[in-house]
């Protein structure tokens, strides 16, 4: 089965994909933090047997996990995908999860919050994505009665979560405009609408891959459709400056810029150790020159999903074992040369 992110078609563009996730709390429950290990896994498989016609509701296939009974490997590696996040993979006692067989909807159960839905598509599809999760949220509200004050609406453990309980992330691809000098003062500006940016891989201020997260900021005092709205404004106007930056760069240095992802090709092609980061800039350089036409692949070449892939804990469930650290980067290049396909002879 394809997972959501293998969707060549649908994600070769600036917006790489699209997430919605939202927290909710049961009102007849103590919140997860006041749950002893035993009350959360009781309540996980109640959650788990209460929904049991998700399936039929969402029309995807769904499995059921309890996360301390995932191995260390396999946990870290969901939180690698974004699957889960950093609190649930290393609180896990009692930890559930319902996963739709391609992974774009998932239901964490007893996290921080009760429940942490979410789902992800690629490309530019946050009404979609929206559509879904409504769906969703109406099913699982048939089942449990939320914590809701009608002045500041679903109840979470965070305050700044509280409101709408939702955050709406687009990842972009930003590789040019990233690295103008206006770059910094363009987030700057952004900022006033609610919203900001990431990087969607490496730690604190690190941008691997020029791959940004764009997420609202409030939760409080606007409605879901209303974030959705600017979330969308925002990633068009930096896609429309990324784009007119390549524009501008094919126009005067095509020729540096085609030399610099032909080297990147053949770098992931032939080396024979790689690390995490600078695997990530290569295909990141790739992905720019399958976006502009400037390579031609004989089979389809999925950027975003190598990235995801060559992630320490996913590389060693791709090769179903462990790896030492100083072995991974030689794992990760005979990875790379597995996945990347020929170039097409023009």
């Amino acid at each position: 089965m394809h997972k959501w992110y293998e969707n060549q078609e649908d994600s070769l563009a600036v917006v790489v994909a699209s997430r919605i996730r939202i927290l909710r709390n049961f009102k007849s429950y103590l919140f997860p933090t006041r749950l002893t290990n035993e009350q959360k896994s009781d309540l996980s498989i109640l959650v788990e047997d209460k929904l049991n016609q998700l399936p039929v509701v969402l029309e995807k296939k769904f499995e059921n996990y309890m996360l301390n009974e995932i191995s260390d490997t396999n946990r870290i590696a969901l939180r690698e995908r974004q699957v889960i996040n950093k609190f649930s993979s290393e609180n896990k006692a009692g930890v559930g999860l319902i996963l739709s067989e391609d992974e774009s909807v998932s239901l964490t159960i007893n996290g921080m919050d009760h429940l942490r839905m979410q789902i992800s598509r690629c490309g530019m599809e946050l009404d979609e994505v929206w559509q879904e999760m409504n769906q969703l949220d109406d099913f699982v509200n048939k089942q449990f009665e939320y914590a809701f004050h009608e002045k500041f609406g679903y109840m979470t453990v965070y305050p700044t979560n509280v409101g709408t309980g939702m955050r709406a992330y687009l990842i972009l691809h930003l590789p040019m405009l990233s690295s103008s000098k206006r770059f910094r003062a363009l987030l700057n500006e952004i900022s006033r609408y609610g919203v900001t940016v990431k990087g969607a891989f490496g730690e604190g201020q690190d941008n691997d891959g020029n791959m940004f997260v764009l997420y609202n900021q409030k939760t409080l005092g606007l409605s879901e459709k209303d974030i959705i709205q600017v979330l969308t404004k925002v990633a068009r106007q930096l896609a429309s400056q990324e784009k007119a930056v390549r524009r501008q760069v094919l126009t005067t240095h095509r020729l540096e810029l085609e030399d610099s992802i032909y080297r990147s090709y053949g770098t992931l092609k032939y080396a024979k150790n790689l690390s995490l980061k600078e695997t990530i800039d290569h295909l990141s350089q790739i992905r720019l020159g399958q976006e502009e036409g400037l390579l031609s692949f004989k089979e389809p070449c999925n950027c975003y999903k190598m990235m995801l892939g060559v992630q320490n804990a996913n590389l060693q469930t791709y090769w179903d074992r462990q790896i030492e650290e100083k072995a991974l980067n030689r794992a990760r290049a005979t990875y790379i040369q597995r996945q990347i396909p020929e170039l097409r002879e023009e």
